[in-house]
Order: C-alpha cells, then sequence, then structure tokens
C-alpha cells in the first residue's frame, strides 16, 4: 500500500468513528430526555393518584353519612 492509499484507509476511519461518536451522543441526549420526560409523568401520575384517593376518602365519608341518614330515617 502507498502512503495514499493509507491515508484514505485511516481518513474512511476517522470519519466512521467521528459518525459513530455523533449517534452515540444523539442517542445518549435522547435517552436523558426520555428519562426527564419519564420522570415528569411519573410525578403528576403519583400526585394525581394522590388527588384521587382524597376523592375517594371523602366520597366513602358521605356514603357512610348517607347510610345513617338513611338508617336513622327508618
Amino acid at each position: 500500500m502507498d502512503a495514499g492509499s493509507v491515508f484514505l484507509v485511516v481518513a474512511a476511519a476517522v470519519l466512521i468513528a467521528a459518525i459513530w461518536y455523533a449517534g452515540v451522543r444523539k442517542r445518549v441526549a435522547v435517552s436523558s430526555e426520555l428519562q426527564r420526560q419519564f420522570a415528569g409523568q411519573a410525578a403528576e401520575t403519583q400526585r394525581l393518584l394522590a388527588d384521587m384517593s382524597g376523592q375517594l376518602a371523602d366520597l366513602n365519608r358521605r356514603t357512610a353519612d348517607l347510610q345513617r341518614i338513611l338508617k336513622d330515617a327508618e
């Protein structure tokens, strides 16, 4: 192999490595963004579940009150 061929092989290897590195960095950035989104969604879900739990407890209290009222009305 002459010097020109060696240079082209090395240049191609560097180009492939640069493209591969850019792809890896992009996947890491996308993965980090997805993790942030999932964390935000998990926090929102937790908040909504806590809110629903409070609403169900209130509904349970109201149902118990209604049962007492109906029992007293008998």
